[in-house]
């Protein structure tokens, strides 16, 4: 059973690494965020389902579960999508803590729609991840009133947070069925045709433009970022099979773990990310980190499975 708690942590840091990847490709190789978009997504729909499939196995579920898994795939590639920009625009130690707030709104889309109401303790812990998201986001540059009135990063990465929560709301009864790497292998294959759409209005002017001049030199790494990104899956789904809340809660892991690697790179001369800033910020920003991680570990400690 050391698997449960061991293999999350793997994945953390894996997710946490291919994080760090992206922040380096966006800045360097393919330095337009919807462009790279793009590119991420060729690889995932290309990628994942097949690995998987033959890690995994292939089942097809049944077709009432279909429209649940198109809305999943629909608000995750929403998600990724404000998730790359914002990680091309800001600092990487500020959006991966910022990339775990999805509770802040997962918890009331699930009493909306789902009827699932976890209680005013859990209300108080999701509550304090505002708070700890707004310090995540902290610059020198920032007045308080900028922080708070007039914070861009933090706009969009709530907009992030609440598609990826609207992602995982049919999640609960998709996997209740069907085998979470079979709904993960499924959300790719449908993905397919919403990124179609997505390009039928975006992939134009400069995203496209840079998307062909720069795929050749951007390609390599954005396999190794694609990945990075499978294998930790792999190890997350793995782990699935002997617990899901145990593994859903150790893998939140991963915002420490990209403000700790982003704060390493900080400090030494590393072409892999352009972030440089004084102590006192990152101190901010580790207040930050700590009440989002806290906050979501005791809620899901408290097995709040969403």
């Amino acid at each position: 059973m050391q698997e449960v708690f061991l293999f999350p942590l793997v994945a953390a840091l894996l997710f946490s690494a291919g994080s760090i990847f992206d922040k380096f490709i966006s800045e360097n190789k393919m330095p337009h965020s919807t462009a790279y978009f793009f590119l991420q997504s060729l690889f995932a729909i290309t990628f994942f389902p097949v690995l998987a499939t033959l890690i995994f196995g292939f089942e097809v579920p049944s077709m009432a579960l279909m429209p649940l898994i198109l809305f999943a795939a629909i608000t995750a590639n929403i998600g990724f999508f404000l998730y790359f920009y914002i990680v091309r625009e800001y600092d990487i130690s500020s959006v991966g803590p910022l990339a775990q707030t999805k509770l802040l709104f997962a918890i009331p889309l699930a009493y909306l729609f789902l009827n699932e109401f976890y209680g005013f303790e859990a209300l108080a812990l999701m509550l304090l991840i505002f708070p700890g998201a707004i310090l995540t986001t902290y610059s020198k540059k920032f007045s308080l009133k900028s922080l708070l009135l007039n914070n861009r990063l933090l706009i969009i990465a709530l907009a992030m947070a609440f598609f990826w929560a609207l992602s995982d709301l049919p999640v609960k009864a998709i996997v209740s069925e069907i085998q979470p790497a079979t709904f993960m292998i499924w959300r790719y294959l449908l993905s397919i045709p919403v990124i179609a759409v997505f390009a039928l209005f975006l992939f134009k002017g400069d995203a496209k433009k840079t998307f062909v001049q720069s795929f050749k030199s951007a390609a390599p790494f954005g396999i190794i970022a694609t990945i990075i990104g499978f294998t930790g899956m792999m190890f997350l789904f793995t782990a699935y099979k002997f617990s899901y809340t145990i593994p859903s809660a150790l893998v939140l892991s991963q915002g420490i773990f990209v403000f700790a690697i982003a704060f390493i790179l900080s400090r030494v001369k590393s072409s892999l990310i352009d972030e440089k800033h004084e102590l006192r910020v990152y101190a901010v920003r580790l207040a930050g980190v700590a009440l989002i991680v806290s906050s979501i570990f005791l809620l899901m400690n408290g097995s709040l499975v969403i």
